[in-house]
């Protein structure tokens, strides 16, 4: 697993994020039905703010409100609504949808799809920026292994191996090299990192090792560093 995470953080990021997102996604979109009906069959009534309690805790206040209200003949005082805004104070009139079918559940005009709307938007954008890096991540292998088949072979020196600090996956930073590439016919310098490693390198390269380097033919920003764990079929894990 933890090679997995290495090799592909942005697969497994997106995973992560499908994890959350999808939950949040099905539970707006069941929100969002539930709305629709209890609206299709909700009366709606005036009714009157007679409450709203004040809990602060910390740095978070939370506000209950009590409405009261007829309905079919029958006054229903002191039911708390799931909804509070700036705008609502002790005696204002306030629009209800009422249940038929169970009059003591009631909800604002508005309350129950800001709330769907909330947790689906939450989940669909979610969900979609992990499928962004399914995708981000499924163009960069193809461009590498397109490097690797068709791209112009060249062999770096090894400069550095080094943690990268940007990264931290499993609580560690990964390492990556850092090679430098000469072209023989312009006498440029191309400097280039290798991807994040799920080895540690000091046990296969050292400073000033050669390395091999996949290049796009007149485009050097496209690379792949032919990074290999060498100590891999050496190595016998029994911990």
């Amino acid at each position: 697993m933890k090679g997995f995470i290495t090799r592909y953080p942005l697969v497994f990021a997106g995973i992560i994020l499908w994890f959350v997102g999808i939950p949040f996604l099905i539970i707006g979109l069941l929100m969002g039905i539930h709305e629709k009906n209890f609206r299709d069959n909700a009366v709606e009534v005036q009714g009157i703010i007679e409450t709203i309690a004040i809990d602060r805790h910390g740095d978070e206040t939370d506000y209950d409100v009590f409405v009261a209200y007829d309905y079919d003949g029958y006054d229903y005082s002191n039911v708390r609504i799931n909804s509070y805004s700036s705008a609502m104070y002790e005696g204002a009139e306030i629009t209800l949808l009422v249940n038929p079918d169970n009059p003591r559940e009631v909800e604002t005009e508005n309350a129950g799809i800001i709330l769907a709307a909330v947790f689906g938007g939450m989940g669909f954008l979610i969900t979609l920026i992990g499928l962004i890096l399914f995708i981000i991540s499924g163009s960069r292998n193809r461009r590498n292994k397109n490097l690797m088949e068709t791209g112009q072979h060249v062999y770096g020196e090894i400069e550095s191996l080094e943690r990268d600090t940007s990264v931290t996956i499993n609580g560690r930073h990964p390492y990556r090299i850092y090679c430098k590439y000469q072209d023989p016919k312009t006498g440029y310098i191309y400097k280039f990192k290798s991807r994040i490693l799920d080895f540690n390198p000091n046990d296969s390269y050292k400073i000033g090792d050669q390395i091999g380097i996949y290049l796009e033919p007149g485009n050097f920003k496209h690379y792949y560093v032919d990074a290999v764990d060498k100590m891999a079929d050496m190595t016998f894990d029994f911990t």
